[in-house]
This record gives C-alpha cells, structure tokens and sequence, in this order.
C-alpha cells in the first residue's frame, strides 16, 4: 500500500512540474489563468487567487492549466503563446536534469563539476533513446509496449522498493516521458497546439478557432479512449 501511495505522489508531482512549466511561462507572459488543476474530475480542494482557481481533483493522473479565452492570449505575441504551450515539456525535462544532478551529487562526495557534467550527459543520452523508440514506435506501427496510468504506477511502485536512488530516477523517467509525449503533434497534447502555432506562423495567419478547438476535443476524446484501452491492457498484464 506504501509502494502504491509513493507512486501517485511521484506521478503527481511530475504532473505538477509540468502544469507548473505552463504556469510560469503564461504569467511570465501576461496571460490570464482561468485555473491550474492537478487531477481530473471532482474538486476535492481549492482556493481561488486573484482570479485564478487552484484545485486539487479526484483523479490524479493528469492535470490543466486553462487559459481565459480571450484576447487576453490571443493579443499575445507568437514567441509568449508558444512559450505558454511549451513550458511544460521544457520544465519536464529541466526536473529531470535536476534529479540526475541530485542523485550524482549524492552518490560521489559532492563534486559539483563533475555531477553538472555527468547528469547532463545522462540527460543527453536518455532524450536520444526515449525519442528514438518513439520514432520506431509510430514507424513500425507497434504499439504494444506502451503502458497506460495503471502500467506507470505498478513500475512506479517496484522502484520504491529498489532504493532512494532509483525511485528518483525512475521520476526522472517519468519526467522525460511526459514531456516527449506531450510534444508529439497530435490533438488535444502540447504538441498539437504547437503544430497550429506553427501554422500560424508560416502562413502568417491564425487557424480558424472553431477549427482548432474541434480538433483538440475530438483528440481528447480519442486520446481518452486510448488511455482506458490501455489500461485494460496493463490489467491483463497484471493478472498474467
């Protein structure tokens, strides 16, 4: 029961450094938050801050921040808005450098240097490797290795059991993961928004917004179905 708890938490907390990355960049920017959400579903918790509502909600295995949709973002320049969308792949991946930093330091006497060069490269190589198999994925059309919510949080909790060290680095893991996964440009992801960014960029003009957001719901109602196929999948694999 420990193993299962420390999983959610560290899933959430990944979660949470990505929404965090789109906060940062939104406020940095002059964008208005309608609210930050770590969860699906029912609120459990909440406050509401100088127009913004914090929530806490039910289903831990996700997370939004919405944006007002007005022209308080649309005004924005180019460079803010994709700054906005991507924020949270680039905190993604800045939490794991951290992470590898942490445990190096940790595990060789503290020699600075050393730990900034040694996680970076680290961080080099395993980018190289998740996108690699992600390219190989969708080129071979074989999908089967992925794992949903329920696959994450059992190999979650097997590295609770395997040490401090790799329990944090199997957070690491999930960091990198998430932001990949959410840049690949497909509907309803970060990665998605960006290809319309891009859109509006070459061709000087912005997507219709009816359009767009059609496209984003109809991807979250696919993404959705993909998710609760695999998740049958993990419980197949559970009880096997």
């Amino acid at each position: 029961m420990l193993s299962i708890l420390a999983a959610v938490v560290q899933l959430s907390l990944v979660i949470l450094v990505h929404e965090l990355g789109h906060y940062f960049f939104a406020r940095l920017a002059g964008i208005h938050i309608v609210s930050f959400n770590i969860g699906f579903g029912k609120i459990l918790c909440s406050t509401k801050r100088n127009g913004t509502l914090y929530a806490l909600r039910l289903f831990p295995l996700g997370g939004y921040v919405q944006f007002a949709p007005d022209e308080r973002y649309e005004s924005k320049s180019w460079l803010k808005r994709f700054g906005a969308i991507g924020g949270g792949a680039l905190f993604n991946i800045l939490f794991a450098w951290v992470v590898f930093y942490g445990v190096y330091l940790a595990s060789h006497r503290w020699q600075f240097l050393t730990a900034i060069y040694k996680s970076l490269l680290a961080l080099l190589q395993l980018l190289y490797l998740l996108m690699r198999e992600v390219i190989l994925m969708f080129s071979r059309g074989d999908f089967a290795g992925l794992s949903g919510p329920i696959g994450v949080l059992q190999m979650t909790a097997q590295s609770v059991q395997n040490g401090w060290a790799v329990f944090c680095l199997n957070a690491a893991f999930l960091s990198l993961n998430l932001g990949i996964i959410n840049l690949l440009p497909l509907p309803a992801l970060d990665g998605g928004r960006i290809l319309f960014l891009l859109y509006e960029l070459i061709f000087r003009r912005k997507p219709n917004p009816k359009l767009e957001g059609f496209v984003h719901s109809l991807g979250f109602v696919v993404l959705l179905t993909i998710i609760i196929i695999i998740s049958f999948l993990d419980l197949s694999r559970l009880k096997n």
